[in-house]
């Protein structure tokens, strides 16, 4: 018997999960790189000079801490400079940078306000012929006694690595359900998404913070972004000028996560309006270049740009499959072989990506096998549910980027606490 073709709303909700798995499929594929820890770095012959820019707007709360975690550092201080530039502050961040030996510089401008503005200000006022790299802090970070000494170890064994990515770890995971959701997501990134590329050769991506760029790039690339997300945008610069973000397992950040949804909701949304927006603006470029060479490392770069909407995509089909099936069933409506299992494979993803890194991310950080975050697999699947608002949401502000909306930092960790706090689980060998 002749079945007629599939209707249109049947081949649509097809072809929608077919690409959101075939998206799932690549990132599996990816993460499998990083199961094996990072090669060890050899230690640098030589010291390299450093600028050190913290962007910050009214956080003498939280800034103290990463400055005594900077003047802390095992790396020489003779070869390293901080810079704090202050931005329209109206509390006494200048005075505690200043107390602490960080050279101040004061901004005051209304009409653009944000770390999107405040950098390329501050770049212009720092000599970096004097330096061979900028490092980038966000003013409620600590950094790892060892981070700049292990920047200067990576640039000695990699020297031609233009932009450097340190390890993004969380100095509050267990506060709320949100912050440890942000730690797992991170934990899991790191290993799984960052590692993994660095070993198959593929750019890394810039996280905002914990990072380096050396000064030569600087000067031949600007740092002129017209985005909220200024590290995905330089990222994207850099893979399309021929270059590529490196990875450095070994020097580690700690940043101030959310502690509320509301918080983290419009925290995401700032990230995916920035993300739009270089999607619309960088897409087209990247896919020339793929087409004219044929690399692979411009293929990732248009699966990383369209990964947000790949996942709405895949939400929205397996919802979508989930309500229509019954009807198109009803209505004798035939359907492809394969048409139901793509509908159910999205969720399974979610509950396989769920797993791992509830269990395998934070386990691969502490080095050893913890089940400790086991029951945070529901509300981490919740906070994976959450992406689809925000993605639309996102979608909708996209062509507003002239606005930053700033996620306020309250946590004053200092570096001995993470050293004694048992409850992070911190890896001997990651304070070694």
């Amino acid at each position: 018997m002749h079945l007629p073709e599939p209707s249109f709303p049947n081949s649509l909700l097809y072809g929608m999960g077919l690409l959101a798995n075939l998206y799932w499929l690549y990132m599996l594929l990816i993460s499998l790189f990083g199961l094996h820890p990072a090669r060890p770095l050899p230690p640098a012959h030589s010291y390299r000079r450093f600028a050190i820019l913290i962007p910050a707007h009214n956080e003498a709360r939280v800034l103290g801490p990463l400055l005594d975690s900077l003047n802390q550092q095992t790396y020489p201080r003779a070869w390293f400079d901080i810079y704090v530039s202050a931005d329209n502050c109206a509390d006494s961040t200048a005075r505690v940078a200043r107390s602490r030996g960080a050279i101040v510089l004061e901004r005051f401008d209304t009409t653009q306000q944000g770390k999107t503005w405040n950098v390329p200000w501050a770049l212009e006022r720092i000599p970096l012929e004097q330096y061979t790299g900028l490092v980038l802090f966000d003013a409620d970070n600590l950094a790892h006694p060892r981070f700049l000494g292990r920047m200067n170890d990576y640039l000695e064994a990699h020297p031609q690595a233009e932009a450097i990515q340190g390890y993004l770890d969380t100095k509050n995971p267990n506060d709320s359900w949100i912050s440890s959701s942000f730690a797992l997501s991170f934990w899991f990134v790191n290993r799984f998404w960052q590692l993994a590329r660095q070993r198959l050769g593929l750019s890394g991506a810039l996280g905002g913070t914990g990072l380096l760029i050396q000064s030569e790039t600087l000067r031949r690339m600007g740092w002129n972004p017209q985005s909220l997300t200024e590290d995905l945008e330089f990222t994207v610069s850099l893979v399309l000028t021929g270059g590529k973000v490196h990875w450095n397992d070994f020097a580690i950040v700690y940043d101030e996560k959310p502690l509320t949804l509301r918080a983290s909701y419009r925290q995401r949304t700032r990230w995916l309006q920035g993300h739009y927006w270089v999607l619309a603006h960088y897409a087209s470029r990247a896919f020339g270049l793929l087409l004219r060479t044929g690399r692979v490392q411009y293929l990732d770069t248009l699966i990383l740009l369209f990964g947000p909407a790949l996942f709405a995509l895949g939400f929205v089909s397996s919802s979508l499959s989930g309500l229509l099936w019954p009807i198109l069933q009803a209505l004798n409506e035939p359907a492809r072989l394969m048409e139901e299992p793509l509908g159910l494979l999205w969720p399974l993803n979610m509950i396989i990506q769920g797993l791992t890194v509830v269990v395998a991310g934070p386990s691969l950080h502490r080095r050893r096998l913890t089940l400790k975050y086991l029951p945070m697999l529901f509300p981490y699947l919740f906070f994976l549910i959450t992406w689809f608002p925000i993605t639309l949401h996102a979608a909708w502000q996209a062509q507003h980027q002239n606005h930053w909306d700033k996620t306020a930092h309250t946590r004053a960790v200092r570096l001995e606490e993470l050293r004694s706090d048992s409850s992070l689980e911190k890896s001997p060998a990651r304070w070694g």
